[in-house]
């Protein structure tokens, strides 16, 4: 995924460098730092036939987790580990408490030379969340748990975590590991609470004349359409997924002169342009796919392909047509999936990682995100 998605004359950035504190919602419970009688006890399961016969917990938990993402689903896991896990162990961690399964921790295990390195399955931009009610709160009995086979060659690197009142690091401490901790990157949220009128309005003057101008010039090329694709599973079949449509978004992001040079483009990256080319119909057979596509006539010059989960928008591949660059594009498009979004009753669109100045002029909320390196080998 893009590290921006945006230009700066798109959103008229004026080099603020505030940005809002995260607003996640948060069990108050503080951590406990002492084994109490009763506490968590973790079940490990290394195999995917195992944990689909877990499917309904998976569900539950999933449904439970603070801004549910897909990429926190078996379906994803399924589709992460056919690209990316035939060299690793899977390492899935289910916590119960009082009979009950509350949590789940899903680790990818691989052997680097000497080195033992477990990491939470991601790619791009998409990461592996812990599951439940209370995902910072599992660091202590998956920390506990882990440390029974721990040894000099393991490495324990968790990547883009958030960290939401030091809970996280509360949570590895409390196991008992050295943590070395360092900023990563930031995740952008937009709330689709209220009324559009209302989300408008607050949105900052400059992106607001932004827009008003670019609507402006994009009438002026003629007849315009906004598409939007969010198949629906019946009882019966799964939604067939047309292929043209990957075809579309591809077309635009070949021609997307702004995003292929950079070394974080999903095309310049074999592996990950596979993947993306399976994510796609992979989420619309599991009804977890949105795709957003604006036509100029005939011609796609946009598209916005995002993963839904529970009411839950993520980006997860955007494209704009270069030949129409003197047009503010990717803010245009991303008014139409807002007004629409608000329509169908969509809770949040996370942006992915941007710019601090993006959550603001958007009116957005900031997730910070942390990496924790457990091991002495560790980088």
């Amino acid at each position: 995924m893009p590290a921006e998605f945006f230009t700066l004359e798109e959103l008229g950035l004026n080099g603020r460098k505030s940005a809002r504190d995260a607003d996640l919602p948060v069990r108050r419970e503080p951590v406990r730092l002492e084994p109490v009688r009763g506490e968590p006890s973790v079940l490990e399961i290394n195999d995917l036939e195992t944990l689909d016969e877990l499917r309904f917990v998976w569900r539950t938990l999933h449904e439970r987790t603070p801004r549910p993402a897909f990429c926190q689903s078996l379906d994803w896991l399924q589709c992460n580990l056919r690209h990316c896990g035939p060299q690793s162990r899977l390492r899935a961690l289910c916590i119960d408490e009082h009979g009950e399964t509350t949590g789940l921790t899903v680790l990818i295990e691989r052997s680097l030379g000497r080195r033992v390195e477990l990491s939470l399955p991601s790619v791009g931009g998409d990461t592996f969340w812990p599951l439940g009610a209370n995902p910072w709160g599992q660091w202590f009995p998956v920390g506990k748990h882990l440390r029974r086979a721990w040894s000099r060659r393991h490495v324990l690197d968790l990547r883009g975590l958030p960290d939401p009142e030091g809970m996280t690091m509360q949570s590895l401490q409390a196991a008992g590991w050295n943590v070395r901790a360092q900023p990563w990157t930031g995740t952008t949220t937009l709330r689709l609470e209220g009324s559009w009128d209302t989300f408008w309005s607050c949105l900052s003057p400059a992106v607001r004349q932004l827009v008003e101008l670019g609507e402006q010039r994009l009438a002026a090329l003629g007849p315009t359409n906004f598409v939007r694709f969010r198949p629906q599973r019946s009882d019966n079949n799964a939604p067939r997924f047309p292929p043209e449509v990957y075809e579309h978004c591809l077309h635009v992001a070949l021609n997307d002169d702004a995003s292929l040079p950079r070394a974080d483009s999903w095309l310049n990256a074999p592996a990950r342009q596979q993947y993306l080319r399976d994510l796609l119909p992979w989420a619309w057979r599991h009804a977890a796919a949105d795709l957003c596509l604006l036509f100029a006539g005939p011609q796609p010059i946009a598209f916005r392909f995002h993963t839904l989960a529970f009411g839950h928008l993520r980006t997860a591949w955007i494209g704009v047509d270069a030949e129409f660059h003197e047009l503010p594009l990717a803010t245009l498009l991303l008014i139409r999936v807002l007004r629409d979004s608000f329509q169908r009753h969509d809770q949040e669109l996370d942006l992915g990682p941007t710019h601090p100045d993006v959550t603001h002029d958007w009116n957005g909320a900031l997730t910070p995100l942390r990496r924790f390196v457990i091991g002495r080998q560790g980088p």
